[in-house]
């Protein structure tokens, strides 16, 4: 396992670390990770970074923890009929979205109950600097995070806020493949201007709709595209 620990932030240099191992084969499907003492030998890093290495990873849905026998490097998810086998993120992006189905309309409803003024100018802010380099996949990515993230905040909930922040760790761990399947930025800005008029106008239904409609196109989308390329 690559031992190197410079420039990034230890446990992201961890996260790497296990990817590659994963990607070369030299952790297969299934397959304990090493024994924490001598990962921490390996890499160089405390014990906390390592756990938070692991909590990222379990993101991710690349590995697994069983409690009473220790993580392990998770199986691919089946899906019956349409692709097969998918790669692990790609099944970990799929079970986020499927969570996402039910949780962010749950969301959205709550903040246009609860959103006052400075919720508002908050969101429309993150609206309006989307569209400042809406080509680039990273921006994007982290504009959609900016946005879920006012919209969750607004709830006054920090266990809403919380929800949405580990949601997003996955997707900005994956974001080239994700946002590079998701091509129409305009439906992207869209759906997140009538997400706001709704909250705006404290309407909790047509909010709870429009979250549940934007969610509902992204996963068929990375749906249907990720089945096609594991055909």
């Amino acid at each position: 396992m690559d031992s190197t620990i410079k420039g990034k932030k230890k446990y992201e240099k961890v996260v790497d670390a296990i990817k590659n191992s994963i990607a070369k084969g030299e952790l297969g499907h299934g397959d304990p990770l090493p024994p924490e003492r001598r990962m921490i030998g390996d890499l160089g890093v405390s014990r906390g970074s390592l756990r938070e290495a692991f909590s990222v990873l379990e993101l991710m849905g690349l590995i697994e923890s069983i409690p009473g026998k220790g993580r392990f490097v998770r199986r691919p998810k089946e899906i019956s009929g349409e692709a097969g086998t998918l790669p692990l993120e790609g099944s970990a992006v799929l079970e986020l979205m499927e969570a996402r189905r039910m949780l962010d309309p749950a969301i959205a409803a709550e903040a246009a109950r609860k959103a006052d003024p400075s919720d508002m100018t908050k969101i429309r802010r993150t609206l309006s600097l989307t569209m400042n380099g809406i080509e680039d996949i990273a921006h994007r990515a982290r504009s959609d995070f900016d946005f879920h993230v006012a919209v969750a905040e607004a709830t006054h909930n920090f266990i809403y806020v919380n929800i949405v922040r580990m949601e997003f760790n996955l997707i900005l761990a994956t974001h080239e493949r994700i946002y590079g399947i998701l091509e129409d930025k305009r439906a992207f800005v869209d759906e997140h201007e009538t997400l706001f008029d709704a909250i705006l106008d404290h309407d909790a239904e047509r909010a709870s709709k429009a979250a549940a409609s934007h969610i509902e196109r992204i996963y068929r989308t990375l749906m249907r595209v990720i089945a096609l390329q594991q055909a």
